[in-house]
């Protein structure tokens, strides 16, 4: 096990807290480090139970997954005769190591568990990881990098029962490729804020926050809704539903795709999105507001004004859905020019400029909001 050997902390010190954060930068090393420390337990010890999980199977499957079987390869220890693949559970030593994604709840309740690992904690469902630590007898382990400013995850770090390690890239860095190395030090000049997070494993920075109390949950049937669309080509065309919901309101990603026309948009969502409920569309393309009228779907110009418009989604919680990707890696960097407080930078922010349409058009003109919804019936 060469990789993270800066990590081994973890292994050293992990027995005395119940709650352990790995809080660093990309390619720091942290979900390698536990994962490291997870097979050395199972190596000494047996009669287990162990969750790794994350925000979506798929996502773990790409990520946290394929390293641990790495690991397990390196080291000797892979069998495939001992991984049912049915349920995604590897049995090593007489422990029972489970893989589920937090957006599957029959896979989350009434398991109870010895220690817990989330990856990417931050992007979780809070109330999903709440339910997980009340059935996990022993441990706590969270990765994450701090790309939001208040989050319970940091609460939960100041508890006496708690231990926090920061890292970087730098306690990974024989393991990283020259590219890699430059591609990251590349955001000290060109973006200090997601410097501040992926290159110095430190919490954003809530004075340049556009939207700081977002949160990250599984997709609600909201009472009320209509949609947001952004048109790019090189840039991504995005499509945000945006709902109304006990909490305020709900951005839901539907389609976020670079080189596509308005017809393969239409053709893309065919079936998936309510021709009879209004679609507010980037207003410098009425070309493309006509070829969706034309196809039969109520869409309408969008008010393009930034600043009223972030008032507007200011005004009420923000939900972005788990499965919605491009939202929260948006969501993330989507911040004020420090040089001027007033002004959003105007980069990556296709799926924001979407939600906001969205969100003006269901609660920005309270006479008008009853002419523009619709309630949810079949998709």
């Amino acid at each position: 096990m060469s990789k993270s050997k800066n990590l081994s902390f973890l292994i050293d010190n992990v027995p005395k807290y119940r709650i352990v954060g790995l809080q660093g930068g990309t390619r720091s090393g942290k979900t390698y480090a536990a994962l490291q420390y997870i097979i050395r337990l199972c190596v000494k010890h047996s009669g287990m139970t162990i969750s790794i999980c994350r925000d979506t199977y798929n996502a773990l499957k790409a990520t946290a997954m394929r390293d641990f079987f790495d690991l397990l390869n390196e080291i000797g220890k892979y069998d495939s005769r001992n991984y049912n693949a049915t349920d995604h559970i590897y049995f090593l030593n007489g422990n029972q190591i489970e893989f589920f994604g937090l957006d599957s709840p029959g896979k989350v309740q009434g398991r109870k568990r010895h220690i817990l690992l989330v990856d990417e904690a931050i992007e979780a469902d809070w109330d999903v990881i709440t339910q997980l630590k009340i059935r996990t007898t022993s441990r706590i382990i969270y990765c994450f990098n701090p790309s939001l400013i208040e989050h319970p995850i940091y609460q939960d770090l100041e508890r006496n029962d708690s231990v926090r390690f920061v890292t970087t890239y730098l306690d990974n860095i024989e393991n990283l490729n020259k590219d890699t190395i430059e591609e990251i030090e590349r955001l000290k000049e060109f973006d200090p804020e997601l410097w501040r997070v992926y290159g110095e494993g430190q919490p954003a920075r809530a004075r340049d926050a556009v939207y700081v109390h977002s949160t990250i949950k599984p997709y609600e049937i909201p009472s009320e809704y209509c949609y947001g669309l952004d048109i790019g080509w090189q840039h991504p065309m995005s499509l945000v539903e945006v709902g109304k919901i006990p909490s305020g309101q709900q951005w839901h990603e539907i389609v976020h795709a670079s080189e596509i026309t308005t017809s393969d948009l239409i053709r893309m969502i065919e079936g998936k999105v309510n021709k009879k409920v209004r679609i507010y569309v980037d207003s410098a393309r009425p070309d493309a507001i006509e070829e969706l009228v034309r196809a039969g779907y109520h869409a309408v110009m969008a008010d393009k004004s930034v600043k009223a418009g972030i008032n507007v989604v200011k005004s009420r919680g923000l939900v972005i859905t788990s499965t919605s990707l491009n939202l929260q890696r948006e969501i993330k960097s989507y911040r004020y020019n420090p040089n001027q407080p007033d002004e959003v930078i105007k980069k990556n922010d296709d799926g924001m400029d979407a939600g906001r349409y969205g969100s003006v058009g269901l609660f920005g003109r309270p006479k008008q909001v009853a002419a523009n919804i619709t309630t949810p019936g079949k998709r």
